[in-house]
């Protein structure tokens, strides 16, 4: 019997013994999992709150970007009158177009998404006919998704073609100030400057501007003294300003010293008209009109001493000349210089020397005996060269000096450069130290620039003499010493064939 109550206690503990264990196991899981699943709780509602404040920071930005506004409608962007274009291939007013409506994307804080189609709402003519092809070849689906980058660049190839953009350069390189207002020149300069940038870096902008402008504005402009391009275009308004008003200063000189018919034949008209109604007629004495007796009456002239005129009108009035000072005749009609004048009337009649402008084309320095002519590198550029023993100095085109490699500097003073026929004008610069390059030798000039007919450059006796040449003008040839003291022979053209 107690084997039997022994046996069946075993297993009770046993039962005892795993429902306290399970007990003990439940309440170490519970509070575990209780610790871990608040843990978890905050680690993603931390997250959470972050994403939520970087949402409303990202809402805050845009709002402050776009001021607060949401992006505009098709009807508020149309309310600033954006420009339209007809499809003008040309790419000043191509590029003008573009920027104008990107100015009101701008401005009407437009979305990008509808760049494209606001854009392209203001096409006309050739260009939405253009426009309209281009989506048949894309697709209308490609077309809604195009952003205006990818817009821009079919664009601007059909409607600023690179030939056009290439003349437009030559243009440039090309200008001159013919008697524009200077905002007029200034405006062509700035829109054919756009396609240049890769030949114009920001210091040469004043070189090209100054070398563009007339003479009577260059001289009195030095591009070194103006640290911008806009100082130096301001500089060029006040020498307009100064001009205007030196030319209306010799107007007034001219009305003053040379009054109009019209002012003359007023006064007859009137004069007439104040002796005919009623005006007093002109004193006989004095000679003007008044009423009553005339006050120089009594007055005895101071030449013959007798009453009734005045010294002007004096009968015994002697003329006397104010070359000789002798009584009988006047300046004019003096027999000294009568005697001059015939004298130099006819050193006059003397055969004179002929003179040559510095104009001359090529077909005519082949026929002159004291000029050769050819083709030489100057700054390592091919230039059409004109040696000239009729020249003084030397001298080099406008159009020439463009290229960087030439530094323009001011003369010690101004030169008076006379070119035929009496034309004389004022020159201010000088290109020092130029490179001249003749049988693989470099010579050094000093150029001046100037206006100039097939010929670039002008070599003068300044030159001529430094390298001791010698003129064989029958042979059309020049003889002269090199820097490295070989004897050299520039052959010209004679009748259009080279002298050998």
């Amino acid at each position: 019997m107690a084997d039997g109550g022994d046996d069946d206690a075993v297993p009770r503990v046993t039962e005892q013994m795993r429902v306290v264990i399970a007990e003990e196991v439940g309440k170490a899981i519970e509070n575990s999992l209780s610790g871990f699943t608040d843990k978890i709780q905050n680690t993603v509602l931390s997250i959470v709150d972050e994403r939520i404040k970087k949402l409303e920071d990202d809402t805050n930005l845009a709002k402050e970007k776009s001021g607060g506004r949401k992006p505009c409608s098709y009807k508020e962007f149309m309310a600033c009158k954006p420009p339209v274009y007809n499809g003008e291939v040309d790419p000043i007013v191509c590029q003008l177009w573009l920027s104008d409506i990107e100015g009101v994307f701008e401005r009407t804080h437009c979305d990008e998404n509808d760049y494209v189609a606001y854009g392209t709402g203001q096409l006309r003519d050739q260009a939405k006919d253009w426009w309209d092809n281009k989506k048949k070849e894309i697709g209308s689906e490609a077309a809604k998704a195009m952003i205006w980058e990818e817009f821009q660049t079919p664009f601007l190839k059909h409607h600023s073609p690179k030939a056009v953009i290439n003349r437009i350069k030559e243009e440039f390189m090309q200008l001159r100030h013919k008697g524009e207002s200077i905002d007029k020149i200034t405006g062509m300069f700035m829109d054919k400057m756009k396609f240049c940038d890769e030949l114009v870096t920001n210091e040469e902008q004043k070189i090209y501007y100054h070398n563009m402008l007339s003479a009577e504005y260059r001289e009195f402009i030095t591009p070194s003294k103006y640290e911008t391009l806009t100082e130096i275009i301001n500089a060029a308004r006040e020498r307009e300003i100064e001009l205007k008003k030196s030319i209306e200063r010799g107007k007034r000189r001219a009305q003053e010293v040379n009054p109009s018919p019209t002012k003359k034949a007023r006064t007859n008209e009137t004069v007439k008209k104040s002796d005919t109604k009623g005006g007093s007629p002109s004193c006989k004495i004095c000679g003007k009109g008044h009423k009553g007796e005339c006050r120089f009456k009594d007055k005895p002239c101071p030449i013959c001493r007798k009453t009734g005129h005045m010294a002007i009108s004096c009968p015994e009035k002697v003329t006397v000349c104010y070359n000789c000072y002798r009584p009988g005749h006047k300046r004019s009609e003096c027999p000294e210089l009568v005697g001059k004048k015939d004298v130099q009337d006819s050193k006059s009649e003397a055969p004179k020397a002929k003179e040559r402008s510095f104009q001359l084309t090529a077909a005519e320095a082949k026929v002159e005996p004291d000029v050769v002519s050819g083709i030489f590198t100057i700054n390592s550029i091919p230039a059409r060269v004109l040696f000239d023993t009729g020249a003084n100095k030397s001298f080099i085109s406008y159009g020439f000096i463009r290229h960087p490699s030439f530094v323009l500097t001011k003369l010690p003073m101004p030169l008076e450069v006379e070119i035929g026929n009496n034309k004389s004008f004022i020159v201010c610069d000088v290109c020092e130290n130029c490179k001249m390059s003749i049988d693989d030798e470099e010579y050094t000039i000093d150029l001046i620039p100037m206006s100039m007919g097939e010929f670039q450059v002008i070599v003068g006796m300044d030159w001529l003499s430094r390298y001791h040449a010698k003129v064989v003008c029958f042979r059309k040839e020049i003889n002269l010493t090199s820097p490295s003291g070989k004897q050299v022979t520039i052959y010209g053209e004679k009748g259009g064939n080279p002298v050998l």
